[in-house]
């Protein structure tokens, strides 16, 4: 009786390690998700901020560069307002070169100032 007692507890043991492990890496997952959703969109308001205060595309677009150089990066201007935006490739189980990734991406707006220096 002591034997089959030993067995269900090894049994239960290996089922909850698993469910650890797997509870684990998603709340990983998540947490890197949400890590760079909330950096990508504050790259791209930041460059529109600055691009429509400050500058212009040209500016908006290596702001944004500097920021996160690895990133799609694709800013807008129709003369009114200037736009951003990041696009950024998250590998989302295991090492970089994962096969599983999830596309992130942050748009922002800005209206551009009537009193910022024209080039």
């Amino acid at each position: 009786m002591t034997g089959e007692h030993g067995t269900a507890l090894i049994g239960t043991l290996a089922i909850g390690f698993a469910v650890v492990l797997v509870v684990v890496q998603s709340l990983l997952v998540l947490g890197r998700l949400d890590a760079v959703s909330a950096n990508v969109a504050e790259v791209a308001s930041h460059a529109a901020q600055q691009g429509a205060r400050y500058g212009g595309t040209a500016d908006a677009e290596r702001i944004a560069r500097r920021l996160l150089p690895d990133a799609d990066i694709v800013v807008r201007s129709d003369g009114k307002t200037l736009s951003v935006v990041v696009t950024v490739v998250v590998p989302l189980i295991g090492p970089e070169s994962s096969p599983v990734r999830q596309t992130v991406t942050g748009r922002a707006t800005s209206t551009l100032s009537p009193y910022r220096s024209r080039p």
